[in-house]
């Protein structure tokens, strides 16, 4: 286990933008799951458009970082 820390955190000491994109995106998914299953009578369809549209903008800018980050270590 303790392995497993180490490379998590050797990862995020090298790209900390895309480490923060990728636990923001968990987060995100997580909220837009936990807003689909508890407050769709209390939404309009706009604000469940905008968190499905805002999670899917951190998607990409975490897959854009983190690729940058591939390419930059080779």
């Amino acid at each position: 286990m303790s392995d497993a820390i180490a490379n998590l955190l050797h990862r995020a000491s090298k790209c900390p933008v895309a480490c923060f994109l990728k636990v923001l995106l968990s987060v995100s998914v997580i909220y837009a799951i936990h807003i689909a299953l508890f407050h769709q009578a209390e939404d309009s369809p706009y604000l469940s458009a905008l968190v499905v549209d805002s999670v899917a903008v951190v998607a990409v800018l975490a897959l854009a970082f983190h690729w940058n980050c591939q390419f930059r270590k080779n």
